[in-house]
């Protein structure tokens, strides 16, 4: 279910601010299509800070792992990554689903290049993931009295505390395991 209380837009806005902070570069020049490495210029190191500016704006805690290495932690070593270090035919699959079908993300690629395929939007559709897990019901007293009163955090109407959402790596796990049973890409492999 979508959080009625932060838009998609308010996301695209903050991850457009993030990446600007972190890369030093015009918020409003940023397209959500290009790739952060390739486009923006962005290393590993920059993801962390643009994911700890996310957390700290919407109250959330995304993924510190990347989806590859869920998929090898959940169903395998090897499943994901080939011994040379390759994406797996599966492993392409799972990412594409999870990713969107991005320009040059294919089996056979070099794990360590999927990052050169993330866009601003990618991001966004991570933090959004989170947020659209707001539980029914606060977990500190149980009212159902949700608000946020700068369209980013959310907190409790009743007793004020901030919303507590699963981390971005417990929902990449189970949905990595729904997927799995679903579609079973990685029965074979």
């Amino acid at each position: 279910m979508a959080n009625p209380h932060v838009t998609r837009e308010r996301v695209e806005e903050e991850v457009r601010a993030a990446l600007a902070t972190t890369l030093r570069t015009d918020a409003d020049a940023i397209e959500l299509d290009t790739s952060i490495v390739n486009g923006l210029g962005a290393t590993s190191i920059d993801f962390l800070d643009i994911n700890f500016r996310l957390e700290n704006v919407f109250g959330v805690q995304l993924a510190t792992q990347v989806l590859l290495d869920h998929v090898e932690e959940e169903l395998g070593e090897g499943k994901a990554i080939d011994r040379d270090g390759k994406v797996t035919a599966p492993a392409a699959e799972i990412l594409k689903l999870y990713l969107g079908d991005l320009p040059g993300l294919e089996a056979g690629m070099y794990a360590d290049e999927v990052s050169t395929v993330v866009t601003p939007r990618v991001v966004a559709d991570g933090v959004v993931r989170v947020l659209d897990t707001l539980p029914d019901a606060c977990t500190h007293c149980g009212a159902s009295e949700w608000k946020s009163e700068d369209g980013a955090q959310v907190v409790c109407g009743a007793c004020g505390k901030e919303a507590v959402y699963p981390t971005g790596d417990d929902l990449t796990k189970r949905w990595i395991h729904d997927v799995e049973g679903e579609k079973q890409l990685f029965a074979n492999a």
